[in-house]
């Protein structure tokens, strides 16, 4: 047997194949509902309960509720002990309006079906969309004008150069904003990209949409007071944006340390506290720093070292700054440093991506014995005593290159 209830699940079940056939224009009433019919002596077993799902099955259905609800046709049975009895042999939903008002969806429906032809009436390309993804389309109702404009738009002038907030598609200037991931979405169907999906010319939306973004900043430390004061009127930290970062030159700077980590960079003592060092700039690589950098390729004539966490992570980052600048020596990221503070070590997460290429022996060696730990296979830059980090980093910063 079936309840009421039941039938409202299976029916709310089958919604999404309802709105795609209003798309795809195909039939799809009457709609059956499957269920279990009772079995020959159920009814003498279990009367009461019986009669009791019956009465409610009837109560909920057309013959109660004309035009709202699931038509019931019944068929006469005969039980050796409960006599004749009328039982459910099929359960349907004659048309759209007995569906729809049963299932509270009358409204959206309508909606759906005015944003429907809006959408693929403006663009014939999106129908496969609309209707593979119709909860979609209902997930924005009431905004699709404006959607439409935007795409349209973009589809337009797909090189326009605007900041994202000057686009004139729209009134709303944080509109774009907010709905960057189905105008990307539909934007893929209707102006296919050139550029691969997976390339990292297309990892943001502005990239996708040919807009221009604000240059990432490059935060720089001049380790030579006397730089400083020749260049700089004696400011030693500051941040410039990566274009205008590679126009610098620094002809008088020698040796550029990059610090993965922003901790050490400034708000720890570590990297505040770093003794002068001539002819030396320090530079904060907040993680994968390479592509800001690259628009700077002074930078590959002058020695380059990397200081990052001691993790698989930590690594993978260096490896991949070094495919920009293969030269880049990393410091206090060995062996040695890692034994030394085994009170300092916290728990990376797994790692089970493939080896990174680029790392050196020794690097690669440390690099499989963390992915082989499962506890205790990090020590972060900032956990490292503040007078071995700034002893060492002299150190090695003056050894030769």
């Amino acid at each position: 047997m079936i309840s009421p209830a039941d039938i409202g699940d299976r029916a709310r079940r089958k919604y999404r194949d309802y709105l795609r056939s209003i798309v795809e224009k195909t039939a799809f009433f009457p709609l059956e509902i499957a269920f279990t019919k009772a079995k020959p002596g159920e009814a003498a077993k279990r009367w009461s309960d019986l009669h009791t799902e019956l009465e409610q099955l009837r109560g909920d259905s057309a013959e109660s509720r004309p035009g709202k609800s699931y038509v019931v046709e019944w068929e006469e049975r005969r039980d050796r002990l409960a006599g004749n009895q009328n039982f459910p042999a099929r359960i349907y939903f004659p048309d759209e309006q007995s569906y729809l008002a049963f299932i509270g969806k009358a409204k959206e429906a309508a909606r759906f079906r005015a944003d429907a032809a809006v959408i693929t009436g403006a663009f014939p390309e999106l129908a496969p969309w609309v209707a593979t993804k119709p909860l979609r389309a209902v997930e924005y109702s009431g905004h699709w004008p404006d959607l439409l404009a935007v795409v349209r738009w973009f589809k337009d002038y797909p090189a326009s150069g605007l900041y994202l907030r000057e686009v004139p598609a729209v009134e709303d200037t944080k509109f774009i904003e907010r709905n960057k991931a189905v105008i990307r979405e539909l934007l893929d169907l209707v102006a296919p990209s050139s550029v691969p999906a997976d390339s990292a010319e297309r990892q943001s939306f502005e990239a996708r949409c040919g807009l221009r973004t604000a240059a990432p900043l490059v935060r720089v430390r001049i380790l030579d007071k006397s730089i400083a004061e020749a260049r700089l009127s004696g400011i030693e930290d500051l941040a410039v944006p990566a274009d205008r970062f590679a126009l610098l030159g620094f002809d008088d700077i020698e040796r550029v340390l990059v610090i993965e980590n922003k901790a050490s960079f400034g708000s720890a003592d570590v990297f505040l506290t770093t003794p002068s060092l001539k002819r030396t700039m320090a530079i904060f690589g907040s993680g994968y720093a390479a592509a800001a950098l690259q628009s700077a390729p002074w930078l590959a004539s002058r020695r380059l070292l990397y200081w990052g966490d001691i993790d698989t992570h930590g690594f993978r980052i260096l490896a991949a700054f070094r495919l920009s600048f293969p030269a880049v020596q990393s410091v206090l990221m060995d062996d040695a440093t890692f034994e030394r503070f085994p009170e300092y070590r916290s728990d990376a997460p797994p790692d089970r991506a493939p080896e990174p290429p680029g790392l050196t022996p020794d690097e690669l060696k440390l690099f499989r014995r963390l992915a082989s730990f499962s506890d205790q296979n990090r020590l972060e830059q900032e956990r490292i005593p503040l007078a071995f980090a700034r002893s060492e980093l002299t150190v090695r910063m003056e050894l030769p290159g």
